[in-house]
């Protein structure tokens, strides 16, 4: 079965990645396409529907590439709808509207998979399983690009320079946690557009991120480096590998937790979690 997917919004990441990616499969499909932009909407080569209800009646799930709050108003329509949700980081603005995503999406029965996109690179579950392994002490982690800047194909009105912290926080976040179990904030502070935050893990060991998207001349990759019981472990570049195979195989999970019905890792239940340090991060800013 092909899965016949909506697509919400036509911004960069839209035409560039999410919309390629479930044209060319496998096992999806790009059904239709609803923006806000309609012109922008049709360079995707789809039909382009003229309204968020329209877009739902052509397809089996909806795949977000809009900021988190219009995300976060759109998905719960989604799957009140029965639709299966491809949902983008963060699921949204804070933490109550990413509790509704997540209640709708479990009182309707729809699968959900959250777009981060490091976890389907070679690099990431490598290196997670090597650091478990080896027994975590410190690790330190670093997000540094210039997505944010003027000109940058990615500075798109949410992303302003400010804003690492919901804009790839989630990747790093979910690398420190995977690879050294569930974290508590600590301290976080922001100096001009890099944000700092450092976590204590459930099994004792600490870790530091250092989130920016707003360096010039800064294009990442996201870094770590483990010192472990059995000695240092550095993430290898996620960048790397070829993208369309990154692709692929973000479009065959999905394809085949909605044949299942069940949620592969990670999903929206995952993305509330990550909610919830990003919101425990910025109080820890605030403070």
């Amino acid at each position: 079965m092909t899965v016949r997917v909506g697509l919400v919004g036509a911004g960069p990441w839209a035409t560039s990645f999410t919309g390629p990616m479930l044209a060319a499969g496998p096992g999806t499909s790009l059904a239709a396409v609803w923006a806000r932009r309609p012109e922008a909407a049709r360079a995707l080569g789809v039909p382009v529907a003229d309204s968020f209800d329209a877009l739902l009646g052509t397809c089996d799930a909806v795949a977000f590439a809009v900021p988190p709050d219009v995300q976060a108003e759109l998905a719960p329509r989604a799957a009140a709808a029965g639709k299966h949700l491809l949902l983008e980081k963060p699921v949204a603005f804070g933490l109550e509207a990413a509790e509704r995503v997540a209640a709708a999406a479990d009182a309707a029965g729809v699968v959900t998979q959250l777009m981060l996109t490091n976890r389907w690179s070679a690099a990431v579950p490598e290196f997670v399983e090597r650091v478990r392994t080896a027994g975590p002490r410190v690790l330190r982690a670093e997000f540094v690009g210039s997505g944010a800047m003027p000109g940058s194909f990615f500075a798109t009105p949410w992303r302003r320079p400010e804003a690492a912290l919901p804009d790839v926080g989630p990747h790093v976040f979910d690398l420190l946690e995977s690879a050294a179990g569930p974290a508590t904030v600590v301290h976080a502070r922001r100096a001009g557009a890099v944000t700092a935050v450092t976590f204590e893990h459930a099994g004792g060991a600490v870790s530091s991120a250092v989130l920016s998207i707003a360096t010039p001349g800064a294009h990442g990759p996201m870094r770590c480096e483990a010192i472990t019981d059995g000695g240092r472990i550095d993430l290898a570049d996620p960048g790397a590998e070829d993208p369309a195979t990154v692709q692929r195989r973000i479009a065959s999970t999905f394809a085949e937790a909605v044949a299942s019905g069940k949620s592969p890792s990670p999903d929206v239940h995952r993305g509330l979690e990550l909610q919830r340090l990003l919101t425990a991060a910025e109080a820890a800013l605030k403070s």
